[in-house]
């Protein structure tokens, strides 16, 4: 498994290994897991469709495969709308001894949840796919897999599912069997008989093997390990750092750590004319392609030295953003009317560092107020500023006259809210329900699954889900209401999709909920009827309304053509203007404004050597940080040289492959 933060060439490195392994005459497989695939561009050949596709060109045994949520969602639809999701249903509910709620929930249309899949969704189809390779005849002939994984956060979040699933199994089994064994007096309320729940819980932990089995795979080091992909920079290191750290406390088998695109010392004037080639292709192709050519272009020199701290940002800030802004209708200056700017792309293209130059420009130039907000879970924003910003509540940048906040959303304090809420409140919660009900002994009998604890391992998904509490947050709290202007820096492509798309996922899911509520409401009121002449009032469906109502007013929020912008980052080479292509029709699709994108780390046509010597000096300050870290630096490093050209296609990848997997 190769990761790290996004744009390190994480996808070349991953393709190059497998060149390699099957050079050795390994059977050999690539996988990318990442949402936002870049494995077909890198093989120069199309690979998604999400099974395994022999790569051409070559009489390597190699084949590649892109994870493909889409098809996973058609299966899951035809599993709840077919003739046999539909027994299976009948199943489950007869297992309850409810069997007869089913006909009233049939107009519920389950399956049409995931015509937005939830956040999470990739992550779960991609535990699915690891389980395939491990159990399904078909995979046993791969005897080397690679997996080009998705950036730090989202990685970690994926080699984590299997713990979440399996603990929640585990508390789900468990309560099937008490349901099982519970009083008389219940079992004959709900016509239950306990061989059905045993049944169910059976197979409840036989699934629970099978994603245990995913889960010591992740952890075993005579068949697994985790590979290291960081650039030569304090921001690529720094991440590095972290999630060598995360590894460690996950107890993941990692013995290497591979440093990219590292400027040789043999590397000269001949190099440098040759990546302005390489990057006149790139930039043919944003002035082209149909996707991109209607946007407003901002080009963004590259930098001899990495842009950090409020003084570096500043300067970075005037090349790039003041003219832009004095040019732009939507950012008037004397607007009162608060605005977002949201920036996205790729992984590694420069995001950060052009967001908290956009908020330095914004704030000092313009006047505003400014929060530039992190949403990625592998937060950059601290050592970009260089200052801790992390905590999740705005933080006043040091040397910016209070104009400039900075705040990481703080995921561990937002999961620390939810197990508050599942726990002792939770408990109280649970009493009241079964108690309005007529089931008050069986609370008791349920309290010592102690359910908050499946939060000790979040749920995929739940990120996004913090991220869209915060934005909320943003639209009503009184206390952000000093800020008129507000830049979110995202996480890469795949997920910032989701984070855009989860208002309407959760509109949908919550109205189902709604409705069987109300239904499960009306069947309790009837029955109540006959004994007590009263109706139940409903606070969970009150509270279900309101949560529905914030998530209406985000995805209103991101949709709306005068408070919120969407600025694509992209780099000047192919892969990275393919992803930002598809960024964009998918941006447009979901309606949300877009009209501008950012061409990061352009190499001035003039450019001489002293732009590389500088450089190098840069890069061996990060590599020296590298070696200081108790952690990293009992890893194998591997450096890879910084190529002329873009690694793309099966020749090019062996080549690479020869200089880096020696």
């Amino acid at each position: 498994m190769i990761s790290g933060k996004g744009g390190v060439g994480k996808t070349s490195l991953s393709a190059s290994l497998a060149v390699r392994f099957a050079q050795a005459g390994h059977t050999t497989l690539v996988v990318s897991t990442d949402p936002a695939h870049s494995l077909s561009d890198s093989l120069a050949q199309d690979v998604s469709g999400g099974l395994p596709v022999l790569v051409e060109g070559t009489d390597l045994p190699l084949w590649g495969l892109e994870i493909d949520p889409e098809r996973e969602k058609e299966k899951f639809r035809a599993y709840t709308t077919g003739a046999a999701g539909k027994q299976d249903a009948a199943d489950f509910f007869g297992g309850f001894g409810v069997a007869g709620i089913l006909e009233q929930l049939a107009d519920l249309k389950l399956g049409e949840l995931l015509d937005t899949p939830p956040p999470g969704f990739d992550e779960a189809v991609a535990i699915a796919k690891v389980q395939q390779f491990v159990n399904n005849e078909e995979y046993a002939r791969y005897t080397r897999i690679v997996f080009d994984t998705a950036p730090t956060g989202h990685t970690l979040r994926f080699l984590t599912v299997p713990e979440f699933v399996e603990t929640s199994l585990a508390k789900i089994a468990q309560l099937r069997r008490k349901l099982g064994s519970a009083s008389a007096a219940v079992q004959g309320l709900f016509g239950a008989k306990g061989d059905g729940q045993d049944a169910a819980a059976d197979k409840l932990e036989a699934l629970q093997a099978s994603v245990r089995t995913v889960r010591e795979l992740f952890h075993d080091e005579k068949t697994t390990e985790f590979v290291i992909a960081t650039i030569p920079t304090v921001l690529g290191v720094s991440e590095s750092e972290r999630l060598a750290r995360a590894l460690r406390k996950e107890k993941i088998p990692c013995k290497r750590i591979i440093v990219n695109q590292v400027i040789g010392p043999e590397m000269g004037q001949k190099y440098l004319d040759m990546k302005l080639k390489d990057q006149a292709k790139a930039m043919d192709i944003v002035d082209n392609n149909p996707a991109l050519k209607d946007l407003r272009k901002i080009r963004a020199p590259y930098l001899d030295l990495e842009v950090r701290g409020v003084p570096a940002l500043q300067y970075f800030g005037k090349i790039v953003w003041d003219t832009t802004m004095s040019e732009d209708s939507f950012n008037t200056s004397n607007s009162p009317q608060r605005k977002y700017y949201m920036l996205g792309g790729k992984g590694g293209v420069g995001k950060t560092s052009c967001s908290a130059s956009l908020a330095m420009t914004l704030a000092m130039d313009e006047g505003h107020t400014t929060l530039v907000v992190s949403t990625d879970p592998a937060h950059s924003l601290s050592d970009s500023l260089a200052q801790n910003v992390s905590g999740g509540v705005p933080i006043e940048v040091a040397g910016t006259d209070g104009k400039v906040w900075g705040m990481e959303i703080d995921l561990e304090a937002a999961r620390e809210d939810l197990r508050q809420v599942t726990g002792a409140n939770g408990g109280k919660g649970l009493d009241d329900a079964l108690g309005s009900l007529g089931l008050g002994g069986v609370a008791s009998q349920l309290k010592e699954l102690k359910l908050g604890e499946v939060l000790d391992t979040p749920p995929p998904g739940i990120d996004e889900i913090i991220a869209i509490a915060k934005v909320v947050q943003f639209l009503k709290d009184p206390a952000y209401a000093r800020f008129t202007r507000i830049v979110f820096d995202t996480a890469p492509t795949g997920h910032t999709l989701r984070l855009l798309a989860l208002p309407d996922f959760l509109d949908t899911s919550v109205g189902r909920l709604l409705r069987l509520r109300q239904k499960i409401t009306s069947v309790t009121d009837s029955v109540k009827g006959i004994f007590t002449g009263g109706t139940t009032k409903d606070p969970g469906a009150a509270r279900l309304d309101a949560f529905r109502e914030q998530m209406s007013e985000a995805r209103n929020l991101f949709r709306n053509q005068a408070s919120t912008r969407f600025i694509i980052v992209t780099i000047p080479t192919v892969m990275a203007t393919a992803e930002s292509a598809r960024l964009a029709g998918a941006l447009r699709k979901e309606g949300v404004p877009v009209d501008t994108i950012v061409i990061n780390q352009v190499l001035d046509s003039g450019v001489k050597e002293q732009f590389l010597d500088t450089k190098r000096k840069d890069q061996q300050r990060a590599m020296e940080r590298l070696e200081d870290d108790e952690v990293l630096s009992e890893l194998q490093v591997i450096k890879a040289p910084l190529f002329d050209l873009e690694v793309r296609g099966v020749p090019a990848l062996t080549y690479f492959g020869q200089q880096v997997w020696k």
